[in-house]
């Protein structure tokens, strides 16, 4: 004679299963956001960190009396590939070893922009008319203004993907302030900040020289509010 017991105590209804399928949908829902939220706040720390290595390589490249074009004694800033010694510095003739910023940084693509940790760097140098050009070493070299370069350069960093890598744009020059704006909507390869996107008085957010760093809460040149990390 069957046990009817056991038969009743075997295994999930089709209501059970569904009851916890539910939940599990719930919890996962819950779960999601908070897990791009915390990548999306570490991938802008290390943005915040990488951003000040660049700025200190550019001050120690300068430093280190290694380009000046135009003979006048004042030296100029360098590009991604010199700084992290994967290229061979402009009038120089060799790498710097070890890079300043270390071969490991990232790799540059063709149009001089780094994809790190969520996040796309682009660095810029003025040419003749103060206007930010992407400094590949072939820009650097023949579109960057020399007495110029002496003076200024600037680098943006943007999300990967708005949202998911980040929410935050940031920019930092020569002045060594890294400035943060949780109002711009950059995003990838198909929206990137322009070279004087975060200053102040310039003729056009592409220009970096001429202009000044917005106080705080202040419009930059691209119309989003740009504040200094404190």
């Amino acid at each position: 004679m069957r046990d009817s017991r056991h038969n009743d105590q075997a295994g999930f209804t089709l209501a059970e299963l569904m009851i916890v399928v539910a939940i599990l949908a719930i919890l996962a829902s819950l779960a999601v956001p908070n897990l791009l939220a915390s990548g999306a706040r570490a991938n802008e720390s290390a943005t915040i960190a990488n951003l000040r290595s660049i700025a200190s390589a550019q001050f120690r490249f300068k430093a280190m009396s290694l380009v000046d074009r135009d003979l006048s004694g004042s030296y100029e800033y360098g590009t991604f590939t010199e700084l992290a010694g994967t290229e061979p510095v402009r009038t120089y003739g060799d790498r710097i070893r070890p890079g300043l910023l270390g071969a490991s940084f990232g790799t540059v693509d063709g149009n001089g922009r780094l994809n790190r940790q969520g996040y796309f760097y682009a660095l810029y140098l003025p040419d003749a008319g103060g206007v930010g050009v992407s400094a590949t070493l072939a820009n650097a070299s023949v579109l960057a203004d020399p007495a110029f370069s002496e003076i200024a350069f600037s680098v943006v960093a943007w999300p990967a993907s708005y949202g998911n890598s980040g929410t935050a744009a940031f920019f930092v020059n020569q002045e060594g302030e890294i400035l943060r704006s949780t109002t711009a909507r950059y995003s990838g390869a198909a929206s990137i900040p322009a070279a004087g996107c975060a200053m102040v008085g310039t003729a056009s957010p592409e220009t970096i020289i001429g202009g000044r760093l917005p106080r705080n809460g202040e419009v930059g040149s691209d119309g989003n509010t740009w504040r200094t990390l404190q």
